[in-house]
Protein backbone atom coordinates (compact mmCIF):
# COMPACT_ATOMS: atom_id res chain seq x y z
CA UNK A 1 0.00 0.00 0.00
CA UNK A 2 3.13 2.50 0.98
CA UNK A 3 4.28 2.40 -2.53
CA UNK A 4 0.72 3.15 -4.28
CA UNK A 5 0.21 5.95 -2.20
CA UNK A 6 3.74 7.28 -2.67
CA UNK A 7 3.76 6.22 -6.61
CA UNK A 8 0.17 8.45 -6.96
CA UNK A 9 1.60 11.30 -5.21
CA UNK A 10 4.97 11.44 -6.88
CA UNK A 11 2.81 11.23 -10.01
CA UNK A 12 0.78 14.52 -9.04
CA UNK A 13 4.14 16.15 -7.75
CA UNK A 14 5.68 15.06 -11.42
CA UNK A 15 3.02 16.55 -13.10
CA UNK A 16 3.42 19.78 -11.77
CA UNK A 17 6.75 19.56 -12.68
CA UNK A 18 8.83 17.84 -9.92
CA UNK A 19 11.04 15.18 -11.60
CA UNK A 20 14.15 14.88 -10.27
CA UNK A 21 14.12 11.66 -8.01
CA UNK A 22 10.91 10.65 -7.28
CA UNK A 23 10.03 6.72 -7.05
CA UNK A 24 8.91 6.60 -10.71
CA UNK A 25 8.96 4.22 -13.73
CA UNK A 26 11.96 4.19 -15.41
CA UNK A 27 13.37 4.09 -19.20
CA UNK A 28 11.23 2.48 -21.84
CA UNK A 29 12.91 -0.54 -23.36
CA UNK A 30 14.76 1.11 -26.49
CA UNK A 31 14.82 -2.06 -28.30
CA UNK A 32 10.62 -1.78 -28.20
CA UNK A 33 10.25 1.67 -29.42
CA UNK A 34 7.04 2.47 -31.58
CA UNK A 35 6.77 2.96 -34.81
CA UNK A 36 5.45 6.83 -34.80
CA UNK A 37 9.15 7.72 -32.48
CA UNK A 38 11.32 6.19 -35.59
CA UNK A 39 8.53 8.57 -38.47
CA UNK A 40 8.90 11.88 -36.16
CA UNK A 41 12.40 10.87 -36.51
CA UNK A 42 12.95 10.32 -40.08
CA UNK A 43 10.40 13.30 -40.72
CA UNK A 44 9.79 16.35 -38.98
CA UNK A 45 11.87 15.22 -36.58
CA UNK A 46 11.78 14.20 -32.58
CA UNK A 47 11.15 16.76 -29.56
CA UNK A 48 13.37 16.02 -26.90
CA UNK A 49 15.57 17.28 -24.50
CA UNK A 50 19.51 17.09 -24.19
CA UNK A 51 19.88 14.39 -21.11
CA UNK A 52 23.85 14.98 -21.28
CA UNK A 53 26.65 16.62 -23.20
CA UNK A 54 29.82 15.56 -22.15
CA UNK A 55 32.37 16.76 -25.09
CA UNK A 56 35.73 15.41 -23.38
CA UNK A 57 34.39 12.12 -23.87
CA UNK A 58 32.45 12.92 -27.16
CA UNK A 59 29.01 11.55 -25.41
CA UNK A 60 25.74 12.97 -26.24
CA UNK A 61 22.27 11.51 -25.19
CA UNK A 62 18.85 12.57 -25.97
CA UNK A 63 15.91 12.11 -23.25
CA UNK A 64 12.47 11.78 -24.98
CA UNK A 65 9.24 12.06 -23.00
CA UNK A 66 5.72 10.90 -24.47
CA UNK A 67 3.30 13.17 -24.65
CA UNK A 68 0.28 12.68 -21.89
CA UNK A 69 2.78 9.99 -19.67
CA UNK A 70 5.73 12.31 -17.60
CA UNK A 71 7.35 8.72 -16.72
CA UNK A 72 7.62 7.07 -20.11
CA UNK A 73 10.46 7.96 -21.97
CA UNK A 74 13.69 6.99 -23.45
CA UNK A 75 17.45 7.57 -23.57
CA UNK A 76 18.83 7.81 -26.92
CA UNK A 77 22.52 8.06 -27.34
CA UNK A 78 23.45 10.61 -30.08
CA UNK A 79 26.22 10.48 -33.14
CA UNK A 80 26.17 12.45 -36.20
CA UNK A 81 28.75 12.63 -39.46
CA UNK A 82 27.37 15.97 -40.20
CA UNK A 83 29.75 18.47 -39.04
CA UNK A 84 27.44 20.93 -38.27
CA UNK A 85 25.89 19.03 -36.24
CA UNK A 86 28.68 17.90 -34.27
CA UNK A 87 29.44 21.76 -33.61
CA UNK A 88 25.98 21.94 -32.20
CA UNK A 89 25.93 19.03 -29.88
CA UNK A 90 29.79 20.18 -28.85
CA UNK A 91 27.83 23.98 -27.64
CA UNK A 92 24.87 22.10 -25.91
CA UNK A 93 23.99 22.27 -22.41
CA UNK A 94 21.75 19.27 -20.18
CA UNK A 95 17.95 20.46 -20.42
CA UNK A 96 18.43 22.46 -23.75
CA UNK A 97 15.06 21.10 -25.45
CA UNK A 98 15.84 20.59 -29.35
CA UNK A 99 14.53 18.64 -32.23
CA UNK A 100 16.31 16.08 -34.03
CA UNK A 101 16.36 14.67 -37.50
CA UNK A 102 18.07 11.32 -38.51
CA UNK A 103 17.67 7.70 -38.36
CA UNK A 104 18.56 4.55 -35.72
CA UNK A 105 21.12 3.46 -36.16
CA UNK A 106 21.75 -0.58 -36.90
CA UNK A 107 24.58 -1.23 -34.35
CA UNK A 108 22.87 -4.37 -32.62
CA UNK A 109 23.34 -2.43 -29.28
CA UNK A 110 20.81 -3.13 -26.74
CA UNK A 111 20.17 0.62 -27.05
CA UNK A 112 19.19 2.34 -29.87
CA UNK A 113 21.39 4.83 -30.83
CA UNK A 114 20.38 7.76 -33.23
CA UNK A 115 22.11 8.78 -36.35
CA UNK A 116 21.66 12.81 -36.03
CA UNK A 117 21.86 14.45 -39.85
CA UNK A 118 20.09 17.78 -38.67
CA UNK A 119 19.00 19.32 -35.37
CA UNK A 120 17.46 22.58 -33.85
CA UNK A 121 17.53 24.05 -30.66
CA UNK A 122 14.05 25.02 -29.79
CA UNK A 123 14.62 26.16 -26.41
CA UNK A 124 17.87 27.67 -24.47
CA UNK A 125 18.37 26.26 -21.30
CA UNK A 126 19.95 28.28 -18.41
CA UNK A 127 20.15 27.26 -14.48
CA UNK A 128 20.73 31.10 -13.36
CA UNK A 129 23.72 29.87 -11.46
CA UNK A 130 26.77 31.76 -11.18
CA UNK A 131 29.63 29.55 -10.98
CA UNK A 132 32.30 27.81 -13.46
CA UNK A 133 31.12 25.27 -15.99
CA UNK A 134 32.09 21.83 -14.92
CA UNK A 135 35.08 20.15 -15.76
CA UNK A 136 35.65 16.48 -15.72
CA UNK A 137 38.05 14.47 -13.32
CA UNK A 138 38.26 11.16 -15.40
CA UNK A 139 40.54 10.66 -17.79
CA UNK A 140 39.35 8.25 -20.22
CA UNK A 141 39.87 5.77 -21.77
CA UNK A 142 43.28 6.13 -20.70
CA UNK A 143 42.59 5.28 -16.99
CA UNK A 144 40.37 2.70 -18.21
CA UNK A 145 43.30 1.22 -19.84
CA UNK A 146 45.59 1.06 -17.13
CA UNK A 147 44.06 -1.68 -14.90
CA UNK A 148 40.99 -4.23 -15.64
CA UNK A 149 38.80 -3.55 -12.07
CA UNK A 150 36.99 -0.46 -11.14
CA UNK A 151 35.14 0.12 -8.19
CA UNK A 152 31.85 2.45 -9.13
CA UNK A 153 27.99 2.44 -9.33
CA UNK A 154 25.06 1.98 -11.22
CA UNK A 155 23.81 4.33 -13.62
CA UNK A 156 21.10 3.03 -15.50
CA UNK A 157 19.52 -0.59 -15.83
CA UNK A 158 17.01 -1.58 -18.26
CA UNK A 159 16.09 -3.90 -20.80
CA UNK A 160 16.18 -6.90 -18.22
CA UNK A 161 19.99 -6.29 -17.47
CA UNK A 162 21.11 -5.82 -21.67
CA UNK A 163 21.60 -2.58 -20.70
CA UNK A 164 24.09 -1.61 -18.38
CA UNK A 165 25.71 1.97 -17.50
CA UNK A 166 28.42 2.61 -15.08
CA UNK A 167 29.47 5.43 -13.40
CA UNK A 168 33.28 5.34 -12.34
CA UNK A 169 34.58 8.45 -11.00
CA UNK A 170 32.57 11.24 -12.69
CA UNK A 171 32.35 9.45 -16.09
CA UNK A 172 29.42 7.55 -17.53
CA UNK A 173 30.47 4.38 -19.02
CA UNK A 174 28.06 2.14 -21.16
CA UNK A 175 28.90 -1.45 -20.32
CA UNK A 176 28.43 -4.30 -23.13
CA UNK A 177 26.29 -7.11 -20.96
CA UNK A 178 27.11 -10.85 -22.76
CA UNK A 179 24.87 -12.09 -19.93
CA UNK A 180 22.79 -10.32 -18.65
CA UNK A 181 21.73 -13.16 -16.15
CA UNK A 182 25.00 -11.30 -14.69
CA UNK A 183 23.17 -7.90 -14.23
CA UNK A 184 19.64 -8.51 -13.46
CA UNK A 185 18.24 -7.37 -10.53
CA UNK A 186 20.93 -4.02 -10.13
CA UNK A 187 19.26 -1.26 -8.83
CA UNK A 188 20.39 2.20 -9.85
CA UNK A 189 23.01 3.74 -7.96
CA UNK A 190 23.85 0.06 -6.37
CA UNK A 191 27.77 0.14 -5.42
CA UNK A 192 29.43 -2.69 -7.68
CA UNK A 193 33.01 -4.27 -8.38
CA UNK A 194 33.47 -4.67 -12.12
CA UNK A 195 35.99 -7.24 -13.88
CA UNK A 196 36.13 -5.47 -17.57
CA UNK A 197 37.78 -5.13 -20.45
CA UNK A 198 37.75 -1.93 -22.92
CA UNK A 199 35.96 -2.45 -26.31
CA UNK A 200 38.49 -1.10 -29.32
CA UNK A 201 34.85 -0.06 -31.10
CA UNK A 202 33.87 2.66 -30.30
CA UNK A 203 37.08 4.26 -28.78
CA UNK A 204 35.08 7.75 -27.97
CA UNK A 205 33.35 7.09 -25.90
CA UNK A 206 34.59 4.37 -23.82
CA UNK A 207 33.56 1.84 -23.80
CA UNK A 208 33.61 -1.48 -21.78
CA UNK A 209 32.13 -5.46 -21.54
CA UNK A 210 31.90 -7.23 -18.59
CA UNK A 211 35.13 -9.80 -18.09
CA UNK A 212 33.15 -13.18 -18.39
CA UNK A 213 36.42 -14.83 -18.23
CA UNK A 214 36.96 -14.06 -14.78
CA UNK A 215 35.33 -14.81 -11.89
CA UNK A 216 32.46 -12.62 -10.53
CA UNK A 217 32.53 -10.04 -12.81
CA UNK A 218 30.43 -7.81 -11.09
CA UNK A 219 30.06 -7.65 -7.74
CA UNK A 220 27.21 -5.60 -5.66
CA UNK A 221 29.04 -4.57 -2.67
CA UNK A 222 26.14 -1.91 -1.09
CA UNK A 223 22.72 -2.89 -2.44
CA UNK A 224 20.35 0.33 -2.40
CA UNK A 225 17.31 -1.78 -2.15
CA UNK A 226 18.11 -3.26 1.05
CA UNK A 227 17.87 0.20 2.44
CA UNK A 228 14.26 0.54 1.74
CA UNK A 229 12.22 1.03 4.43
CA UNK A 230 14.33 0.99 7.44
CA UNK A 231 14.66 4.07 9.82
CA UNK A 232 17.95 6.10 10.35
CA UNK A 233 20.27 9.51 9.49
CA UNK A 234 22.94 10.52 7.06
CA UNK A 235 25.22 13.28 7.23
CA UNK A 236 26.96 14.95 4.06
CA UNK A 237 27.33 17.75 2.27
CA UNK A 238 24.21 19.53 1.11
CA UNK A 239 23.68 19.71 -2.80
CA UNK A 240 21.53 21.62 -5.11
CA UNK A 241 19.54 20.36 -7.95
CA UNK A 242 18.08 23.45 -9.80
CA UNK A 243 14.86 24.06 -10.98
CA UNK A 244 15.03 22.92 -14.81
CA UNK A 245 12.55 22.44 -17.56
CA UNK A 246 11.36 19.12 -15.64
CA UNK A 247 11.92 20.49 -12.15
CA UNK A 248 9.59 23.67 -10.83
CA UNK A 249 11.61 24.65 -7.50
CA UNK A 250 15.17 23.41 -6.24
CA UNK A 251 15.24 19.86 -5.10
CA UNK A 252 18.20 18.99 -1.95
CA UNK A 253 20.06 16.44 -1.08
CA UNK A 254 23.19 15.04 0.54
CA UNK A 255 25.74 14.04 -0.97
CA UNK A 256 27.53 10.80 0.64
CA UNK A 257 31.24 10.02 -0.37
CA UNK A 258 33.04 6.18 1.04
CA UNK A 259 36.22 5.17 1.45
CA UNK A 260 36.57 4.03 -2.23
CA UNK A 261 35.24 7.97 -3.55
CA UNK A 262 32.40 6.40 -4.56
CA UNK A 263 29.26 9.55 -4.12
CA UNK A 264 25.98 8.96 -3.72
CA UNK A 265 23.21 11.96 -3.62
CA UNK A 266 20.38 11.29 -1.54
CA UNK A 267 17.46 13.34 -1.84
CA UNK A 268 15.70 15.12 0.94
CA UNK A 269 11.74 15.01 0.65
CA UNK A 270 8.22 14.28 2.20
CA UNK A 271 5.46 13.05 0.52
CA UNK A 272 2.87 13.21 3.16
CA UNK A 273 2.28 16.82 3.16
CA UNK A 274 3.43 19.69 0.68
CA UNK A 275 3.40 22.81 3.17
CA UNK A 276 5.45 20.69 4.95
CA UNK A 277 7.46 19.78 2.19
CA UNK A 278 7.87 23.36 0.88
CA UNK A 279 9.06 24.22 4.60
CA UNK A 280 12.15 21.58 4.67
CA UNK A 281 12.83 22.88 1.13
CA UNK A 282 12.84 26.57 2.41
CA UNK A 283 14.69 25.17 5.65
CA UNK A 284 17.63 24.10 3.05
CA UNK A 285 17.95 26.88 0.97
CA UNK A 286 18.52 29.29 4.39
CA UNK A 287 21.49 26.34 4.74
CA UNK A 288 22.52 27.22 1.36
CA UNK A 289 22.27 31.01 1.30
CA UNK A 290 23.71 31.41 4.79
CA UNK A 291 27.39 30.20 3.49
CA UNK A 292 27.35 31.07 0.06
CA UNK A 293 31.31 31.04 -0.45
CA UNK A 294 31.93 27.91 -1.42
CA UNK A 295 29.87 26.37 -3.90
CA UNK A 296 30.81 23.99 -6.41
CA UNK A 297 29.69 22.83 -9.46
CA UNK A 298 29.21 18.85 -9.23
CA UNK A 299 28.19 18.30 -13.14
CA UNK A 300 24.38 18.10 -13.23
CA UNK A 301 24.04 19.63 -9.67
CA UNK A 302 25.59 22.10 -7.16
CA UNK A 303 27.70 21.94 -3.66
CA UNK A 304 28.22 23.80 -0.86
CA UNK A 305 31.48 22.45 0.59
CA UNK A 306 30.98 24.14 3.67
CA UNK A 307 27.54 23.22 4.86
CA UNK A 308 27.01 19.67 5.87
CA UNK A 309 23.61 18.38 6.83
CA UNK A 310 22.57 15.44 9.16
CA UNK A 311 19.15 14.29 7.92
CA UNK A 312 17.01 11.63 9.76
CA UNK A 313 14.09 9.88 8.65
CA UNK A 314 12.75 6.77 6.78
CA UNK A 315 14.72 5.56 3.49
CA UNK A 316 12.86 5.09 0.59
CA UNK A 317 13.89 3.46 -2.56
CA UNK A 318 10.72 1.97 -4.52
CA UNK A 319 12.13 1.49 -8.26
CA UNK A 320 15.15 0.13 -10.01
CA UNK A 321 15.48 3.21 -12.30
CA UNK A 322 14.62 5.61 -9.00
CA UNK A 323 17.69 8.66 -9.48
CA UNK A 324 18.37 8.69 -5.73
CA UNK A 325 17.60 7.20 -3.11
CA UNK A 326 15.61 9.84 -0.68
CA UNK A 327 15.25 10.19 3.02
CA UNK A 328 11.75 11.05 4.06
CA UNK A 329 11.93 13.62 6.52
CA UNK A 330 9.07 14.08 9.27
CA UNK A 331 9.51 17.97 9.08
CA UNK A 332 12.20 20.44 9.02
CA UNK A 333 12.91 19.53 12.75
CA UNK A 334 14.82 16.45 11.46
CA UNK A 335 17.63 18.51 9.39
CA UNK A 336 20.64 19.55 11.32
CA UNK A 337 23.87 21.52 10.79
CA UNK A 338 26.75 19.59 11.35
CA UNK A 339 30.05 21.78 12.53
Amino acid sequence: MRLVIVFTIAFILACNGLRADLPVAGQLESNNIPEEIERMLEGNGLQGWIHGAINEYNQYVLTYRVPGNFFDHYEFPLTSENPEVLKFLQGSNRHDEVIVRGSFLNNSAPIRHINAKEIYLYQKFEDGMPYPKYSHEAVLPQELLEKSELKGKVHAIADGGKILVIEYKDAVIPVVVSKPNLTQGLYRNDKITLKYKVRKHPHLPAHVSLDITKPNPIVVTDKLVEWHGKKGSLTGTLVLFPKSPQVLFNVFALQVIDENEVKREITLVNFDDPKVFEAIRNKLQEFWDATPQNIVNGRNKFLNLNVKIKATGTFNVVEPGQANMQIILAGPESLEIVK
